[in-house]
């Protein structure tokens, strides 16, 4: 049977945690019983109740594995947290806040039995519903178009955090990537396209769901700078 981990990332998430892991299960034990899977909470600098919570659901469902990684960041979570968990077939993940619907979990993963390394789902293809909010629909959009003008890429939407992976793919190529932050996606999707591997968007339903848990603090200009800056450095790190 093949091993499936479904991977939480979490910063300060006490407020849709518990709640969202029993919405996974719920999914997982009616859609996903073909696949040998575990569902791998990561707590990543949290100063609130998520490890307290993590350690509770893991005490209730053996099912549930967790990992904690005190450095601020989802790349250098992922890139900790997989590498302690190296016998898997599948690799996911999720936003904690599950924004993205899960009716189109089991799609990205049939993808990667298929034989794709990377199948991330997308906002911004054909037959994408996603409704967000003005700001960060602007970040966004501005973003994906600087990577395409400034890199050249061809994907849509670098940032969705909804992606599914092949052992090949987390065995070989997460240990090269070196960004810990938010940028890792896109460093991700870069190095993956440009490696040579099946990589694949699918479009998903998305809800804006974080600003409605709690009020958005980025500033558009603030936020457009650090994205200036991480591209710049992508751009020098393939040129050489």
């Amino acid at each position: 049977m093949i091993k499936l981990l479904i991977t939480i990332p979490c910063h300060n998430e006490e407020i849709v945690l518990e709640k969202n892991v029993f919405t996974i299960i719920e999914y997982a034990k009616n859609n996903l019983t073909s696949f040998s899977w575990n569902i791998l909470i990561v707590d990543n600098n949290s100063d609130d109740k998520t490890w307290d919570i993590a350690q509770s659901l893991k005490q209730k469902y053996p099912f549930i594995l967790i990992d904690q990684i005190p450095e601020p960041g989802r790349g250098i979570a992922m890139r900790k947290a997989w590498a302690r968990k190296p016998d898997f077939d599948v690799y996911t993940y999720m936003d904690a806040d599950l924004a993205t619907d899960l009716k189109d979990f089991s799609f990205i993963i049939s993808k990667i039995v298929e034989g794709y390394d990377l199948v991330t789902g997308s906002r911004y293809i054909k037959f994408a519903n996603a409704k967000r909010s003005f700001k960060r629909k602007l970040l966004s959009k501005v973003y994906n178009i600087l990577l395409q003008v400034v890199l050249g890429v061809n994907f849509k939407d670098a940032q969705c955090g909804f992606k599914a992976m092949s052992k090949k793919m987390v065995h070989e190529l997460i240990p090269q990537t070196i960004d810990n932050g938010w940028f890792w996606d896109t460093e991700l999707m870069i190095m993956a396209c440009r490696g040579g591997y099946k990589v694949l968007e699918v479009p998903v339903t998305w809800h804006e769901v974080r600003d409605e848990l709690r009020a958005s603090k980025v500033s558009v200009w603030s936020e457009v700078l650090r994205n200036l800056k991480n591209i710049y450095k992508m751009r020098k790190k393939i040129s050489l």
